[in-house]
């Protein structure tokens, strides 16, 4: 019988030889192919798009992306099995002035990998994307942009702006005869969602540049409550007023971010977003998040631009403004989109328009309606222009939030019937400011 091999009998172990780390191929050598995201490659874009804008990628995140992101609507330039550049959009709707919801890209996760910038990666992503969007018959494109120099050039028009409200909370006193009542709770989310979801929908019709959220998952976007979003504050709070006849009419979600010390308080309440269906619960609301215990800031960051916090107090000069830029809008079908919302006064005027990008848009279109109640109709004309201007100050004067007399006396516009302008100036304007409270 042979005898057991001892320990020193047995071979060695098997020492896999240490590769040196392939490198990705040298950008100035590497030839970026366009490609559609897929189930496979659907994490590595998520984590291209978190490095293109110097975030981490937040693995927990994973199954909301996959209901938020479309894999049809997702796509950049690949390498290999690397993303290079990211592009996508959310099929959506917006509210234009007159309530009318019209399907919009709302396009998002725009990023080039830095070693590849400036060699038309962009420009064909937004390409590529603006002819989907027509083909789809979505009459409009929006995105927030992360750098305003951007966009412009592909169309995109800065049509909706958002105030930067901040102040002390001790010197916001109201006016005398600012009515307030009701009362206003904190609740559950839970309970939040039940009764909002309907108020949102109702109240949103009622102010252009707002976007409809039909789906669990836009609700999940626009409650978006991880550690990571809330900059160490609190986690989102939410609360809603009651009127006197005990009916929800308005809500607001805010975090608390504590601050000074234990005998100076100084923390700050930061307002997300506040909706209120009147006068009354608008004011409520506002006194019951200026009136929290230990706070003595607070902070807006996206306030509408029409906002009159600043009309209830008894020192305007306490809440202080800064007006920064918000939703770009892209008129991607002209006659459809123009048909699609309401006007503040009749107006005939034949329209010329230019469209390097998308020249389905390019020439001259008559639009006509007798008012904010009546149909209007917009149709290709051969008869002189009264106005012209490009597909970007279009889109700029869309949702009434920029004068379009004020982009005639910067010679953006070009007037060649006089008065034109103003009329057609007046027919686009609406009476509330637009405003987009969700973030994409």
């Amino acid at each position: 019988m042979s005898p057991e091999p001892t320990t020193s009998d047995a071979p060695p172990p098997v020492v896999p030889p240490v590769l040196p780390p392939v490198l990705p191929p040298a950008p100035h050598l590497a030839e970026p192919s366009l490609e559609q995201v897929t189930p496979a490659t659907f994490v590595d874009w998520t984590k291209a798009f978190a490095r293109g804008f110097h975030e981490e990628h937040h693995p927990e995140t994973e199954d909301l992306d996959r209901e938020v992101f479309e894999d049809d609507r997702s796509f950049g330039f690949r390498v290999g099995d690397r993303w290079v550049a990211t592009c996508g959009a959310l099929t959506r709707e917006l509210t234009v002035p007159g309530g009318a919801s019209v399907p919009t890209a709302a396009v998002t996760v725009v990023t080039v990998h830095p070693p590849y910038r400036r060699r038309g990666l962009l420009s064909a992503m937004m390409r590529h994307q603006l002819d989907d969007v027509a083909r789809r018959g979505e009459p409009l494109a929006a995105l927030w942009a992360s750098e305003s120099l951007i966009y412009g050039r592909f169309g995109y028009g800065p049509a909706v702006s958002r105030l930067r409200l901040h102040g002390r909370t001790r010197s916001l006193d109201f006016l005398p005869g600012v009515a307030t009542g009701g009362s206003v709770d904190e609740v559950t989310r839970e309970q939040f969602e039940a009764v909002v979801r309907p108020l949102h929908e109702r109240l949103r019709r009622t102010r252009p540049g707002t976007m409809a959220r039909p789906a669990d998952h836009s609700w999940e976007m626009a409650l978006l409550d991880r550690p990571f979003v809330r900059d160490g504050a609190t986690e989102l709070r939410h609360v809603v007023h009651w009127s006197r006849a005990g009916e929800v009419d308005g809500f607001a979600t805010y975090r608390f971010k504590e601050g000074g010390t234990a005998t100076e308080p100084d923390s700050e309440v930061r307002v997300q977003e506040l909706w209120a269906e009147d006068p009354v619960a608008h004011a409520t609301l506002w006194r019951y998040l200026l009136d929290l215990d230990l706070a003595r800031r607070f902070l807006a960051r996206n306030a509408a631009s029409d906002e009159p916090l600043r009309l209830l107090v008894r020192d305007a000069r306490a809440v202080g403004t800064e007006v920064l830029d918000a939703l770009y809008v892209r008129l991607v079908d002209v006659p459809a989109a123009l048909r699609a919302r309401s006007y503040a006064a009749p107006v005939d005027v034949v329209l010329e328009v230019t469209d390097e990008l998308l020249p389905a848009n390019a020439g001259r279109w008559r639009l006509r309606t007798d008012g904010p109640a009546a149909s209007t109709t917009v149709e290709r004309t051969s008869d002189p222009a009264d106005v012209s201007l490009g597909v970007l100050e279009l889109g700029t004067a869309y949702l009434g939030g920029v004068r379009l007399t004020d982009l005639h006396r910067v010679d953006r516009v070009t007037e060649h019937t006089s008065g034109a302008v103003a009329a057609a100036g007046t027919a686009l304007s609406w009476h509330r400011d637009p405003w987009c409270p969700d973030f994409f």
